[in-house]
This record gives structure tokens, C-alpha cells and sequence, in this order.
């Protein structure tokens, strides 16, 4: 009779922890049973970036998408014209062309940061508004222009693209000195999140 006494009490004592597990393991009232898991958008993404300079020498305020401030204040010679800002918005595109599907744009701004060379530190934001991936991706970083890839750094990202790191891959595709002055960059990007 004692070994049944004890049994029972077992399994009343099992009945009544496994009642309370599911009670205190059972979401309030509106909450969820799970934790959120953040989107995972793509690991690689491919755009082209377009850019005409403003020139008031042929006067194209009707198409341009970047300009350059003031030259800096200086009284010695400045060949790489270290300090000079340009500010851009930019239109992206899925190919090469700039009649190519758009994207979205680029907004930000570069700065020529060498007495040396031409370089120039990059900061800016793809606002992809177009296609499957949708959102803004932020990079940064410094782009000597005799290199054949230039490397930035994905900093960060919204929508489709939140939180995401990674490499940018800069390559220029084409480039048209004539005033006003054109150039086309690709940026392929490997992302994670």
C-alpha cells in the first residue's frame, strides 16, 4: 500500500509541475510564442551608380546630379585639390546602362583627401525603392582612383537590408571627362547580417 501511496503522489506531483510549466510558459494575453527572427536579405547585390558634375562652363542645370563646393582657402599649389567636396544624388540602375531599370538613388557626398594622389573618402546611401530587395544600404570608406577595384565597407542597412555588413566592390565602368563630366561605377556587394 506504501509503494502505491508513493506512486500516486508521483504522478500527482508530475501532473501538477508539468500544469504549472505549460501556465508559466503560455505568452500573456497578446504576446507572442516566439521570438522575432529579423529579416535575411541577399548576400549579394549588384548595382551601377551614375554620375554627371555639375559644369557652369556649359551650363547643365537641366542634368546633373552632383556638385562641387568651394575650393578650400589656401594660397599654395594644390594639384590633387585635397579638401574640395562633392555632394551627389545619384541615380541607380540593375545593368550598365543609365537607361537600364532603376533602383533608386545614391545620396551622399566625397571628399578629395590627399596632397599626394586622388583619393577620395566615400560616404553615401543606396536607396533601393525599386525591384525585388527594397531599402537603404550605407557604405563608406576611401577610393584612390588608379586602383582597378576600389573596396568600401557596408556599414549598415534598412528593410531588406537591415543590418547588414559586408564588402562593396567598386569598379569603374566608364568614364567621360568631356564637360560636363560623366562616369559610371559598379558597386558589387557581398553582404551578411
Amino acid at each position: 500500500m506504501g509503494h502505491r501511496n508513493n506512486r500516486v503522489l508521483c504522478v500527482a506531483l508530475f501532473v501538477a509541475l508539468a500544469a504549472c510549466i505549460a501556465v508559466w510558459g503560455t505568452p500573456a494575453h497578446g504576446a507572442s510564442s516566439h521570438v522575432k527572427k529579423l529579416p535575411c536579405g541577399p548576400s549579394k547585390f549588384l548595382f551601377y551608380l551614375h554620375n554627371t558634375v555639375y559644369n557652369p562652363v556649359v551650363n547643365n542645370t537641366n542634368y546633373f546630379n552632383s556638385i562641387y563646393g568651394r575650393a578650400p582657402n589656401i594660397s599654395f599649389p594644390n594639384p590633387f585639390s585635397f579638401g574640395v567636396m562633392n555632394t551627389f544624388e545619384d541615380p541607380l540602375t540593375a545593368g550598365p546602362s543609365n537607361t537600364s531599370k532603376s533602383l533608386g538613388k545614391a545620396q551622399g557626398f566625397y571628399v578629395l583627401n590627399s596632397f599626394t594622389e586622388f583619393t577620395l573618402f566615400h560616404l553615401f546611401t543606396a536607396n533601393i525603392t525599386e525591384g525585388d530587395f527594397k531599402g537603404t544600404i550605407d557604405i563608406f570608406g576611401q577610393v584612390r582612383e588608379v586602383d582597378p577595384v576600389r573596396y568600401l565597407t557596408v556599414i549598415g542597412g534598412t528593410g531588406a537590408f537591415l543590418g547588414a555588413r559586408g564588402l562593396a566592390s567598386c569598379t569603374l565602368v566608364d568614364i567621360d571627362h568631356t564637360p560636363p563630366a560623366k562616369w559610371t561605377l559598379s558597386f558589387d556587394l557581398d553582404l551578411y547580417y
